[in-house]
């Protein structure tokens, strides 16, 4: 099967240097599979970090893709999973 998976264009802040990190695991991504787990990774670094520039570097960066990739922002998913629950 083809991959189609296009990856979104983002351009990464020059500073803090945590994005240059963050854009070379980027740059690894080559599928949707590697895609979401990027973005899973992100999240969870996010929350695990004791350096608060980092987790607010990893965070940008994960909810906007997550928006260029489902078309909704990462805020509202929590909305959706609690109606859900209902």
């Amino acid at each position: 099967m083809e991959n189609t998976f296009i990856k979104p264009r983002i351009n990464f802040p020059a500073f803090p240097f945590i994005y240059a990190y963050i854009e070379s695991s980027y740059n690894k991504v080559t599928d949707y599979e590697s895609f979401t787990m990027f973005l899973h990774g992100c999240l969870n670094e996010a929350e695990i970090t004791a350096n608060e520039v980092k987790k607010i570097a990893l965070n940008n960066i994960a909810k906007a893709l997550y928006g260029q990739d489902t078309g909704h922002s990462y805020e509202s998913k929590a909305i959706e999973l609690k109606f859900n629950l209902i």
